[in-house]
């Protein structure tokens, strides 16, 4: 399910980004257009960029991801936010958001089509003076960079934002590059519509230009896989949109791949942090001692002030356990005089109430690890343990640091949760569980996932 602890989602592929003089102004040519103005650099009026037939065109590219401004991403922090109180990981869902809500996230999401809107508006009717009224207007958008929306979705909003800001614009044409990957796979999708504004608008031209898209889209992905781009080129594949506000993380995941892999199957690999051969350090434990067993290790460790009574031991368990915490529960580990010795022979440095401890931890560690290994999957309708610990992970994009766990008893149908709302991934809930199971004297992990939002 995980990738190698160095892997880069955002390295995968990486190819250069359009560029209006370099590509753009080759899209125009080849479909029979030509710079509006050759002496625009002169001009003290803002002008159109393009000519093509009747049709006058401005161009806007759309190079900035939107959730990257600062200014974004705390209007997103507020609104989704408080949308999902109590959650460390907040995912940007416009769907969980009530109708006005939805109404605001898209007014702030469409702010650089606004303002593209905007100038081009003035442009064009600039443009339109010198050449006539018989030429058609058209807005000509190129998503060079922005990620956290769709095609669809910056066309509707393209649309929807020149039928109510403007008459000046006859017609929209959307287009971009949107690179998929997964380390192993990896393709590109290079859409562009045209939408009539007002009916009389005819931009017969339409097809020449998108043939042009066409072959800018070959000549662009020959050179990629020619490797004339370079590692240093600065358009990636999609990737989760993360930011931090306030101590809480926002994440937009990235758009599915959508298609198994032939490669991984069906789950593709994910980011982590720590190595498959590291520990997360998820439970303290504490020696616990019945009285036939204190009478035997006290006859060994004398002068032990902790071990001057059955009492004073047990008081020592209790403080203990008062620090005990969810997220890190403090675990009683049962131990006998003969299995301390065991370990003490195979651990001749340490000695003393210290080496009781660590035969204690040495125990815990068999106890969870086979637990871990143990856990199940949850199926629905199959026959469940009458008491068991459940685990659910909602998998939350390509990062599973972002990943959110919640961990109960189950019994008889019904959970009581000890952990729920908590940043914790698949291998370190398991290992919470199993803290949580030997505690409770529970034989039984079952995990299951939420997919929601997961990245396939």
């Amino acid at each position: 399910m995980n990738s190698d602890n160095n892997s880069n989602i955002e390295n995968w592929v990486r190819i250069r980004p359009l560029s209006e003089l370099e590509d753009i102004d080759s899209v125009i040519r080849t479909a029979g257009g030509r710079r509006a103005h050759e002496d625009s650099d002169k001009r003290k009026e803002k002008n159109a960029d393009y000519l093509i037939g009747n049709n006058i065109i401005e161009l806007k590219m759309l190079d900035d991801e939107r959730l990257e401004k600062p200014e974004a991403q705390a209007k997103i922090a507020s609104l989704f936010g408080s949308a999902q109180p109590g959650r460390p990981v907040v995912v940007i869902d416009p769907h969980t958001l009530k109708r006005n809500d939805r109404l605001l996230y898209a007014s702030i999401m469409q702010s650089p089509i606004k303002g593209a809107v905007r100038s081009a508006k003035n442009q064009l009717k600039q443009s339109r003076k010198e050449f006539g009224n018989s030429y058609n207007t058209l807005l000509f958008v190129v998503n060079n960079g922005f990620t956290a929306l769709t095609h669809e979705e910056i066309l509707n909003h393209v649309v929807k934002r020149v039928r109510n800001d403007t008459s000046e614009i006859d017609g929209v044409v959307v287009s971009g590059c949107y690179m998929h990957g997964d380390g192993f796979d990896a393709y590109a999708l290079w859409p562009i519509d045209y939408v009539p504004i007002n009916d009389g608008c005819r931009f017969g031209e339409f097809e020449a230009l998108k043939s042009a898209w066409g072959d800018l889209a070959q000549r662009h992905m020959s050179g990629f896989v020619r490797g004339e781009h370079g590692p240093a080129a600065a358009k990636g594949v999609q990737k989760d949109l993360v930011f931090d506000w306030e101590g809480r993380t926002f994440v937009k995941p990235a758009i599915p791949i959508g298609r198994e892999s032939a490669f991984f199957g069906r789950r593709r690999p994910r980011l982590h942090r720590l190595p498959f051969d590291r520990v997360r350090h998820v439970a303290l434990t504490i020696p616990q001692l019945s009285a036939v067993e204190y009478r035997r290790v006290r006859a060994a460790l004398k002068d032990e002030p902790l071990l001057e009574s059955l009492e004073t031991w047990e008081a020592h368990v209790e403080e203990a356990l008062s620090h005990s915490t969810p997220l890190k529960p403090v675990v009683p580990v049962d131990i006998s005089r003969g299995g301390w010795e065991a370990w003490k022979r195979r651990n001749p440095d340490s000695n003393g109430l210290h080496s009781l401890r660590l035969a204690a931890n040495e125990r815990y560690g068999v106890k969870a690890s086979k637990l871990v290994h143990a856990a199940k999957e949850y199926v629905p309708g199959a026959a469940l343990p009458r008491r068991y610990i459940a685990v659910v992970v909602e998998i939350i994009g390509q990062d599973e640091e972002n990943d959110i766990s919640h961990i109960g008893i189950a019994k008889q149908n019904e959970i009581e949760w000890i952990i729920e709302n908590e940043r914790v991934p698949h291998f370190h809930a398991l290992s919470l569980a199993a803290a949580h199971a030997i505690k409770l004297d529970i034989n039984d992990v079952l995990w299951r996932h939420d997919l929601k939002y997961a990245w396939q």
